[in-house]
């Protein structure tokens, strides 16, 4: 009778048997609202509820307690144990479809400002025109990196990398097709490094890259990756070509360092900007013993 009036009303309607029937079918699909008598064989409703609510899957599914027990103390009890209504039989189908109607819509409610509380989470954590982490995702991945290294006894390592030349993109094809170039060489840096590295927006055409678990030497290589990879890469921008290369400047922090977080940035960011004063296109490594910046190839005739 429930599943006829329902489907008129337009429901899409599931009607089980038992409890096995009902894990079976919900394995597949969770309903948006879950209509659950007391009296069953073998599990009663309110042990099928219990479970339900320590599942993290159905901790929130909104379900209506069915049951011809009008007794106070077993509704409170089955209120209590997390049901969100409690309807006794006989019922009144108007008043029953209007329950489970107000139920549907809180749920919808409710998954609309999950959604939203998602949304606002991944706009403060990432940049929105490349899809990299931002600023002060970048700074939180930075501290809680090193403070694993320093526990651990590990090492990581910075690259800073500016797009060469980004003024004249702007004024030569407009901003639209900057921002087509900054999408592009983002995707491009990704694409050139670890799942486990971190790509981060540090403002204007500034990248900031984490490298954990990388000596100063990885974090050469893999600087000389990604800059020979956004200068191999084509880039169509309004359909128009953009060459496009990047500098990088690169430092490391290692066990025996008692560098800290800005000492990194400062370090790897004095190294990209020798760089771009040699000319560009380039990566230049800062060596802390030195206390100056070299080309990473120095790193090999090092003994």
């Amino acid at each position: 009778m429930l599943t006829r009036t329902l489907s008129r009303r337009g429901y899409e309607v599931r009607a089980v048997e038992s409890v096995a029937e009902a894990r079976k079918e919900m394995a597949t699909r969770l309903p948006d609202v879950l209509l659950l008598d007391i009296f069953m064989p073998q599990v009663s409703g309110f042990d099928f509820l219990d479970e339900l609510r320590k599942n993290a899957a159905t901790a929130t599914l909104p379900v209506i307690l069915i049951s011809g027990l009008s007794d106070p103390k077993h509704i409170v009890e089955g209120l209590q144990r997390g049901a969100n209504d409690y309807v006794t039989k006989p019922f009144i189908l108007p008043i029953l479809t209007a329950r489970v109607e107000a139920l549907l819509r809180s749920s919808a409610l409710v998954r609309s400002l999950e959604v939203q509380t998602e949304l606002l989470s991944r706009l403060a954590a990432f940049d929105e025109l490349t899809g990299t982490y931002n600023r002060r995702s970048m700074f939180h991945a930075l501290e809680t990196e090193l403070g694993r290294c320093r526990r651990y006894g590990r090492s990581v390592s910075v690259l800073m990398m500016d797009l060469d030349y980004f003024k004249r993109v702007n004024d030569e094809h407009g901003h639209a097709a900057g921002d087509t170039v900054l999408r592009d060489v983002a995707q491009t840096t990704q694409n050139a490094l670890r799942a486990m590295d971190v790509v981060c927006r540090y403002g204007g055409e500034e990248f900031c890259i984490i490298l954990p678990e990388t000596v100063l030497s990885g974090g050469a290589r893999a600087a000389e990756r990604v800059r020979s990879a956004v200068e191999q890469h084509p880039v169509t921008a309004h359909g128009h070509p953009v060459a496009v290369t990047v500098s990088l400047g690169v430092s490391a922090w290692t066990p025996t360092d008692e560098a800290e977080l800005p000492d990194l940035l400062a370090e790897a960011d004095g190294a990209l900007m020798d760089a771009k004063r040699e000319g560009r296109n380039r990566v230049r490594i800062f060596d802390r013993i030195k206390g100056l910046s070299h080309p990473p190839e120095d790193l090999e005739r090092t003994p």
